[in-house]
This record gives structure tokens, sequence and C-alpha cells, in this order.
């Protein structure tokens, strides 16, 4: 599984953090759970694992 962040293309808000298999479930989960239409909705890949380094 992968984690996505899904934001609102209206606002430009997230709206939304979860694992899914591809962004395209990811926003439509997304689109089920807050209303927003899922073509309204950019679900974009992160990796929370990704090491921060100063």
């Amino acid at each position: 599984m992968k984690t996505f962040i899904v934001y609102d293309l209206d606002s430009k808000m997230p709206v939304a953090v979860g694992e899914q298999v591809s962004a395209e479930t990811a926003r439509y989960c997304a689109s089920v759970a807050t209303g927003i239409f899922h073509a309204n909705l950019l679900a974009e890949e992160i990796d929370l694992e990704e090491q921060i380094t100063h």
C-alpha cells in the first residue's frame, strides 16, 4: 500500500490522508468520505519514511 494526501482543488486544502493501492482509489475514497466530487480532488503520494536531514 502507498500513502496519499488528497487535496480539494477548489479550496487547495488537504481533505484526507491515508493508505490506498492507487491515487485513483484514494480520490474515490476521499470523495465518498467528504462528499466532494472525485474530479475535484487531487491525490499525491507521500513517503512517510523519508529521512529528514538538517
